[in-house]
């Protein structure tokens, strides 16, 4: 394949693979597009495939970040180009050395084609896949695998390999069809090998698929058991906690819930991240304030808000700021705190000082630390494994609360501070996923949505749209036992990450 050619391809993978994400969600699209990207990559040289695994990279991350430039330039209050500027870094240390390290697996892997090649190129997508998702310097953003979430069958096997399963399966359907592409233009002998190939693929897209439907038809018709309202407040305090704000949009949130009991009883009600612009517990008016409307209807409320932990006597610290979510009781008590560990860089901690353009100029409430508590906080629906925000974006976060006794998962988030639909309805369609995994209801409540309640098959019994002001009522039960990723986390993406690195070597 000329230069030219081999660039055009790997941009039409690169856009292929955003089509198939929110908010279009071709998903069908993910079992073709990185076949472009493979053909090209098929007899490359190492530069070459250095090379187009970095423009795959930049692209694909622009193609599923369109969100990014724009949220950077409103949240640091910052030109265009520092938004831009932003993307290609964050693109090029979390996305790039993951896609080059595939790249450079793939072409040797395809340089001896064979009946195992589909099942070894997927491998090598798993493992640059995980490595991009557990590294230090990289992201979980839009793994292969979430396109398949609204394919319910499809992703029914992530019970035994996590989203790192879904991934293998989609990859491996891609890599046979480039394998049987590349087979018609090369000599005739590469025939029964391409096609060897791709009824392996057959053979394991057979496999997730009866997967799915014996997981789907054992799935009990269980409405659940305790009632819940989750409130979408769709208030935005903006990038900047004034002093002015401070208390703002509790009033809101007290008379939707309010409003919302009055229609519906419900034994637990559920507030997003950052619905409280306060210090909780050091406002006693506010707490009673809260518990005049759950008094009145005997309901127990989980909310997010920041925490402060002083620091004790005698040492000369500063105060440690915590994002956090508690639980309190029908008479304003605080029952139990969780205390996000998982922050986002630059968003809830500044790793790079020195990088004086991002820093912002407000500090306080948004420069959190890394908190300590994250035990399931005890509610009337049950034992609840809490993840704030990012944190449902890793599959290992929500398996470590249900290996800790987490009879359910509750995610607290604020989608809006980004402003922007793709960003909303990606985070949805990953943390969704999660109730699949750990085969747990999960409970997710966003600032301006989606919020919605989700059954441990993957299933929607409640959603609010996004940007509305409303409340979801629902009911859900705590489960216990545990699949096999609960149980034994990555190791699936372990073992591809194992296998394509012995096979790239053996085929040097």
């Amino acid at each position: 394949m000329s230069r030219s050619a081999a660039v055009v391809c790997t941009l039409l993978s690169a856009a292929g693979y955003g089509l198939a994400f929110p908010p279009l969600g071709w998903h069908l699209v993910a079992w073709v597009t990185l076949v472009p990207f493979l053909l090209a990559l098929r007899g490359s040289g190492v530069r070459r495939a250095a090379v187009l695994g970095v423009l795959w990279g930049i692209a694909a991350a622009y193609s599923v970040g369109t969100w990014m430039p724009v949220a950077v330039t409103r949240y640091y209050q910052q030109p265009v180009a520092i938004g831009i500027a932003a993307f290609l870094l964050c693109a090029v240390v979390t996305v790039v050395p993951y896609t080059v390290a595939f790249a450079l697996l793939y072409r040797r892997i395809a340089a001896r084609s064979g009946a195992l090649e589909p099942l070894l190129a997927a491998a090598a997508w798993t493992a640059s896949e995980l490595w991009r998702a557990l590294s230090p310097a990289g992201n979980p953003w839009s793994l292969l695998g979430y396109t398949q979430v609204p394919v319910l069958p499809m992703v029914q096997i992530a019970d035994l390999g996590g989203v790192f399963a879904v991934c293998f399966a989609v990859a491996t359907v891609n890599a046979a069809l480039a394998g049987l592409l590349a087979a018609r233009r090369g000599p005739r002998p590469a025939w029964p090998a391409a096609l060897r190939g791709a009824a392996v693929a057959a053979g394991v897209l057979t496999f997730t698929l009866v997967h799915g439907a014996l997981r789907l038809r054992a799935a009990p018709d269980d409405p659940g058991a305790t009632p819940i309202a989750v409130v979408q407040g769709d208030l935005d305090l903006g990038s900047q906690w004034r002093p002015e704000l401070y208390g703002e949009n509790l009033a809101a949130y007290l008379r939707l819930t309010d409003a919302a009991l009055e229609r519906r009883p419900a034994t637990l009600v559920v507030w997003p991240e950052n619905a409280l612009s306060f210090f909780l517990e050091e406002e006693r008016t506010y707490r009673v304030a809260i518990a005049s409307v759950l008094t009145a209807h005997g309901a127990e409320l989980l909310t997010g808000g920041p925490r402060t932990v002083r620091a004790t006597r005698g040492e000369a610290r500063e105060p440690r700021y915590l994002n956090a979510a508690f639980v309190l009781g029908a008479h304003g008590e605080i029952d139990a705190v969780y205390e996000k560990r998982h922050l986002v860089p630059f968003a809830e901690y500044f790793p790079l000082p020195a990088l004086d353009v991002l820093k912002r100029r407000f500090g306080r409430v948004r420069e959190f630390s890394p908190g300590e508590r994250q035990d399931p906080l005890p509610t009337a629906a049950g034992a609840a494994g809490i993840m704030i925000c990012n944190e449902a974006l890793y599959g290992e976060v929500a398996a470590e609360r249900v290996r800790h006794g987490a009879g359910l998962l509750v995610n607290l988030t604020n989608d809006g501070w980004v402003g922007e639909e793709s960003y909303a309805a990606i985070a949805y369609a990953m943390s969704r996923l999660r109730a699949v995994e750990t085969r747990r209801w999960l409970v997710r409540s966003s600032t301006s949505g989606p919020s919605a309640v989700i059954d441990p098959y993957g299933r929607v019994t409640a959603e609010a749209p996004l940007d509305r002001q409303t409340v979801i009522e629902a009911a859900v039960t705590a489960r216990d036992g545990m699949t096999p990723y609960t149980r034994f986390g990555d190791v699936f993406g372990w073992a591809c990450a194992l296998v394509a690195v012995v096979a790239a070597a053996r085929r040097a």
